[in-house]
């Protein structure tokens, strides 16, 4: 005769309330954070043209004022990339650059949105590592410049602008070095680098696993 199952025994490998509250914790807590962030951009975005928007409707409008918000970036984008209006901007440029305090502040946020929405030309040019002094290992770095030319002390070597993301903030340092000194890493975007170094190294490499599997085993045609 075949023995029987005890069934508290059953009952107890099956239930694993822990497991499923920290897998349910880890599944619902990005999503309700990024819904969270979502909502609260959108609230503040959609706030600019509420004022407007209640003078001439009598009433607010949700979302609307989202929608006014990137007609007028098409707009201003539309209108700088031609050569008949894009006059105005590099006039309004020219008088933010000539006001002493509003220079800084304008010239900081400028160069910060070109160095993330601004491509290859203008942002981040690739991922590289940079080895740390002693034993400490290697850091991931973002190459901001290829050269140099107003630095004149430095102007006979090949030296990079690279930019060191800290992790779990907003932040971090640059540092000029020989390009000699620098790991490149083909394999890995800036976008990634970035979030790789601002995570901590957290992450599952899906990406990386991606390509090494699609390399070993290609499509067949």
């Amino acid at each position: 005769m075949l023995p029987m199952p005890n069934p508290k025994v059953t009952i107890q490998r099956r239930w694993h309330p822990r497991r499923w509250f920290i897998q349910g914790l880890l599944i619902s807590l990005p999503i309700g954070l990024t819904i969270y962030l979502v909502l609260m951009v959108g609230s503040w975005i959609d706030s600019i043209f509420a004022a407007p928007i209640h003078a001439i409707f009598g009433t607010d409008i949700p979302g609307l004022g989202i929608v006014l918000t990137l007609l007028c970036i098409f707009a201003v984008g539309f209108l700088a990339s031609h050569v008949l209006t894009a006059w105005i901007f590099e006039r309004l440029n020219a008088l933010l650059e000539r006001i002493p305090v509003l220079h800084s502040i304008y010239s900081t946020i400028q160069e910060t949105v070109e160095l993330l929405f601004g491509g290859k030309e203008k942002g981040f040019r690739s991922a590289v590592l940079l080895r740390q002094g002693g034993d400490l290992g290697y850091v991931v770095g973002l190459i901001t410049r290829d050269h140099l030319a107003e630095l004149p002390t430095i102007a006979d070597e090949d030296c990079v602008a690279v930019f060191i993301p800290m992790s779990y903030g907003v932040g971090g340092f640059t540092c000029v070095v020989p390009r000699s000194k620098i790991i490149p890493l083909p394999d890995l975007s800036p976008q990634q680098a970035l979030r790789f170094a601002m995570a901590g190294g957290l992450g599952s490499g899906r990406t990386a696993r991606d390509k090494s599997l699609q390399a070993d085993h290609p499509e067949p045609r």
